[in-house]
């Protein structure tokens, strides 16, 4: 009897032991190092393979073509297939609701006429850029809602709205906002498939360092409570969205945050370049776009506009220590010489989206630099079949 007891002892702490060497390590998160070339196998060239075409001045799916719809319902199979059950679309910075930050600085007057007044004004203030740039760097209702219908209609599709300032606290806090959206949409072990468009790549960022095992979590968590958040109920959120599997695809995000993933957690970038050197060019060719996208390169490190208020200065101030400077005009000139191209977490796919301009006619406006047609209605089915196969084979 103890020769068995003691082997079943033996065998608890060797299980102990294995458990403890396999568990997962914090993510180290560091910022972008700009002047560090890409490691090999972490980026490759992707063709610009030629779809069906859409009908985009009429975005709804019974105004599409017979191939176009075929092509989406095969994505939305395989999709389906994997197990996604939550497509989220997130847009990036000056298209939100409150980019300028000033409705956060009158919330307070604005919050004494009820509860609904500022969702209302938030609404309302997202209107003129969906009604001004459409589909130009900005996910509309209507581009998201004919995602979900093309493929099939049964994947549950959310455009996540936030304040879209550039600076760390609006992402963080919209980091947050997200965070209650994943763990309220019974997800549970299942799968979802994040989009996020230029810094609303920082904001999925920011949700992975606080969803998994991350060096920054806790002085993140700190800047949390900092806002005025509640985090022992938002901690919680974030162990339910731990158990769900999360497949992340930034489109034309700036490299800079660091990113914690792992069993649970995929990641891919896509960009819009021209060649295969994975090195841009801050100013070269920038009215007709002849680099590809040049906010790409512009939105990185110090570009950040300090927040209005002086608690959110001395907050982002802070953050600047584990996400890398936000505002400094010095550090950003340092940064954006090296032409940075590819993040060093995740896999990146570098795609030449054919928006160069014409020898004749600037074409940067119209492009917005390049950075505009990763969320138009012409790259929608490049983008569904190249998430799926990257990530549904």
């Amino acid at each position: 009897m103890w020769l068995e007891l003691a082997l079943l002892l033996l065998i608890v702490a060797l299980s102990g032991l294995v458990a403890w060497r396999l568990r997962p390590k914090p993510a180290l998160c560091q910022p972008q190092q700009y002047d560090a070339a890409p490691r090999p196998g972490t980026f490759a060239v992707r063709p610009l393979e030629a779809m069906p075409s859409i009908a985009r001045e009429t975005p709804v799916l019974e105004a599409q073509s017979a191939a176009w719809r075929e092509a989406m319902t095969q994505a939305g199979l395989r999709l389906r297939r994997a197990g996604v059950r939550h497509v989220v679309f997130v847009h990036g910075t000056f298209v939100g609701h409150d980019p300028i930050q000033l409705l956060s600085a009158l919330q307070g007057p604005l919050s004494a006429l009820g509860p609904g007044f500022m969702p209302s004004l938030q609404r309302l203030s997202k209107l003129p850029s969906d009604r001004l740039l459409r589909d130009l760097g900005n996910y509309t209702p209507e581009y998201v809602s004919l995602f979900q219908k093309a493929l099939g209609g049964d994947i549950p599709t959310t455009r996540f709205v936030w304040s879209s300032a550039n600076n760390h606290v609006a992402r963080l806090r919209a980091a947050v906002e997200l965070l209650r959206l994943l763990a309220t949409s019974e997800l549970g072990r299942k799968r979802a498939l994040l989009l996020g468009h230029s810094h609303g790549g920082q904001v999925l960022a920011l949700l992975t360092q606080l969803v998994y095992p991350a060096r920054t979590a806790e002085a993140l968590w700190q800047a949390v409570r900092d806002a005025g958040e509640p985090t022992e109920v938002l901690q919680d959120m974030a162990r339910t969205v731990a158990r769900a599997r999360l497949d992340i695809a930034t489109f034309g995000m700036p490299p800079r945050y660091g990113w914690a993933t792992g069993r649970q957690c995929r990641l891919l970038h896509v960009i819009n370049h021209r060649g295969a050197e994975p090195r841009g060019n801050s100013l070269a060719g920038v009215l007709h776009t002849e680099n590809g996208d040049y906010v790409h390169q512009w939105g990185i490190s110090g570009s950040d506009i300090p927040p209005g208020s002086a608690k959110e200065r001395e907050l982002a101030a802070r953050l600047d220590a584990i996400l890398g400077e936000g505002h400094d005009v010095q550090a950003w000139l340092r940064h954006v010489r090296h032409g940075a191209r590819v993040p060093r977490d995740g896999f990146s796919f570098l795609v030449d989206y054919g928006d160069r301009g014409s020898s004749a006619l600037p074409n940067c406006l119209a492009t917005c630099f390049g950075h505009g047609v990763y969320t138009s209605y012409d790259a929608m089915l490049f983008n569904a079949r190249l998430l799926a196969d990257h990530f549904y084979r």
